[in-house]
């Protein structure tokens, strides 16, 4: 009878112990830090064509990554065009440049005083406007004296592209005419509807401009994957490895 009972308790308590050591298996890790996002790789599909065109040229970067650069200095004006992984909130910063030297303010061999402007508009239905940030670090020939010109620089900021740089202080952008920049013929050959020209108050002396400008969520209303830490994505299928 003795006997019988210890093997009773035995048979109880492997099975108690191989319960809950399937529990335990079939239970999700502990939640230790932030879970692997599994949306799996980005397509072309998920992205947005961004157009950017400025007077003269452009450096352009989003949540503090550098997108893309206007690869044609001054002239002639062309139309940068990329796709981008739009992640919200998205902090947009752009540095533009007037075709300026940097000493006298003028442009053509110190001939003239130029004008400015840039545009810019994503596929989500961001559009450049007067709720964009701007401010001028470069501006001349001050009081537009061509016969002894002058020009007043600021150094530019370290981290202006960061998407905690503090902006708070900084004017709004205005807003320009067609008419009033002028843009070359790449331009009407991309899609800016919606979007407009801005630049500072001084279209004319101010040269180099830095732009900021959050967009909280996608203004076309669309929900899209967050793709933002691309290196924490397990892919739809593993690697493979390679054969021994």
């Amino acid at each position: 009878m003795k006997r019988f009972l210890w093997i009773a308790i035995g048979v109880a308590a492997c099975f108690y112990t191989t319960h809950v050591a399937f529990q335990v298996w079939a239970q999700p890790p502990a939640n230790h830090g932030p879970r692997t996002n599994r949306l799996g790789k980005p397509r072309i599909s998920d992205t947005v064509k961004a157009n950017v065109y400025a007077d003269n040229w452009f450096t352009l970067y989003i949540n503090g990554e550098h997108i893309a650069v206007d690869s044609i200095k001054f002239m002639p004006h062309n139309v940068v065009s990329v796709d981008i992984l739009p992640a919200y909130p998205m902090t947009i910063a752009v540095m533009a440049k007037d075709n300026a030297d940097s000493e006298t303010g003028m442009e053509y061999a110190n001939t003239s005083i130029g004008d400015a402007g840039f545009i810019l508009k994503f596929g989500d239905g961001t559009v450049t406007n007067a709720t964009w940030k701007a401010k001028s670090f470069s501006h001349g020939p001050i009081d537009h004296d061509t016969r002894n010109p002058k020009v007043r620089n600021l150094p530019i900021p370290d981290g202006w592209y960061e998407t905690d740089f503090d902006d708070k202080s900084w004017g709004f952008a205005k807003e320009y005419s067609q008419q009033q920049v002028g843009p070359k013929e790449p331009f009407f050959e991309h899609d800016f509807s919606g979007a407009k020209f801005i630049w500072t108050d001084d279209i004319e002396l101010d040269n180099t401009v830095i732009f900021r400008h959050r967009v909280t969520a996608a203004p076309d209303g669309k929900s899209r994957p967050d793709f933002s830490n691309l290196n924490n994505i397990v892919p739809d299928s593993p690697p493979k490895r390679p054969k021994r």
